[in-house]
């Protein structure tokens, strides 16, 4: 266990740890967001706040190295350090649920899941995706070497299933429990998307004379968005609305797209890239509006001209990365139409990994040096 280093009074509000104050964007048309340092393990010299919910407590890890991770919690200005069955933190939901990875040298990596009732229990794999309920997905090895999507609840893991010679995995999961499922041959190409949903895997339709296609993501009612390869071989961002493939990517000739997130009023955000497969900007399709339905709004750069969305919250906040125009890599909240940047600590850079319904993200952030502190955005 890690001693830390908690963040109480005053100081908790804003920027903390003696980095000095956010860097100036170039580019950037707003003041950047403040950054909070998380104040955890200030010893290690690497960490990143991975996950908060929407009561703002936050999870994260701390790392000396590639294997030495140690997982922490923070909540009201204070951190704590995770039990050691708990190094990497990848989600948390609104009852304080965590799961994540455990790595390993020697062996495949594993999973954890962490609640108050039942401490810290491995669930054997990797957690991709963690739903209000507790469910978490992911994929384990099946006897025959390929593998195998499978949900973990209340310490029972089901073998969501995959046709005959090929893998799967699970990539994200509902609310409800409908789960976005990665289908693909032992090879791991070919890959194709199904949705599991009241015990049965139901594999989705890809765009007409195309080949592959991947999910990203999943809300509330099951839709789940990534990309489909179309007949000529570029790569579209998709939406599948039930068994209904919609091509969101057709709205932009002569570009490629994906799909990376969508949240449960149907907003859905992507990244762009053009012929020659350089990123772009990010855009954002509203799936509420049948009107609007496949129209891209875009939403711009910090200046340089490259975008990367990552996440959507219910209110329609937009968190990624975004060049500036000073060549440097800065997290971006967007909201209401403009981008603003998520200050750092002198660094010149932050990442920004997650976002809740309030609006509060999490990521990181460089210090001079080279080091990154986990922090929190208000």
């Amino acid at each position: 266990m890690l001693a830390t280093n908690p963040m109480t009074g005053p100081a908790a509000q804003a920027t903390t740890g003696g980095h000095g104050g956010p860097r100036p964007v170039a580019g950037g048309s707003d003041r950047p967001i403040a950054p909070v340092d998380l104040g955890f393990a200030p010893d290690l010299p690497y960490h990143s706040a991975t996950a908060i919910n929407d009561r703002g407590v936050v999870a994260g890890t701390a790392s000396g190295g590639s294997y030495d991770l140690h997982g922490f919690r923070w909540a009201v200005g204070r951190s704590v350090a995770l039990p050691d069955g708990a190094p990497g933190p990848s989600e948390i939901n609104n009852g304080d649920q965590i799961a994540g990875f455990v790595p390993h040298r020697d062996r495949l990596n594993t999973g954890f899941v962490l609640d108050a009732g039942r401490g810290v229990v491995d669930t054997g794999f990797p957690v991709d995706g963690q739903n209000e309920r507790g469910e978490v997905v992911g994929a384990l090895p099946g006897p025959d070497g390929t593998r195998r999507a499978v949900r973990w609840w209340r310490g029972q893991t089901t073998d969501l299933g995959a046709p005959p010679g090929t893998s799967s995995g699970g990539v994200a999961i509902s609310d409800g429990g409908q789960i976005a499922v990665r289908v693909s041959d032992a090879d791991g190409n070919h890959a194709r998307v199904a949705r599991w949903a009241g015990g049965r895997l139901d594999a989705l339709p890809t765009l007409p004379g195309g080949g592959a296609a991947w999910a990203t993501d999943i809300n509330g009612r099951g839709d789940i968005v990534g990309w489909a390869d179309t007949a000529t071989g570029s790569r579209h961002a998709v939406v599948w609305l039930g068994r209904r493939l919609v091509d969101l990517g057709a709205s932009l000739p002569g570009r490629t797209s994906q799909a990376t997130a969508v949240n449960d009023a149907g907003q859905v955000v992507g990244q762009t890239s053009d012929a020659h497969g350089q990123p772009g900007h990010g855009v954002r399709w509203d799936l509420g509006r049948p009107r609007d339905l496949g129209q891209p709004r875009d939403l711009g750069t910090l200046g340089g001209p490259v975008s990367s969305p990552i996440a959507i919250n219910d209110r329609g906040d937009v968190i990624g990365d975004s060049t500036s125009a000073d060549g440097h890599r800065h997290g971006f909240r967007w909201r209401d139409g403009r981008m603003t940047a998520l200050g750092d600590f002198g660094g010149g850079e932050s990442r920004a990994a997650a976002i809740n319904n309030r609006g509060q993200v999490v990521g990181d952030a460089l210090a001079p040096g080279g080091h990154t502190r986990a922090v929190l955005w208000q």
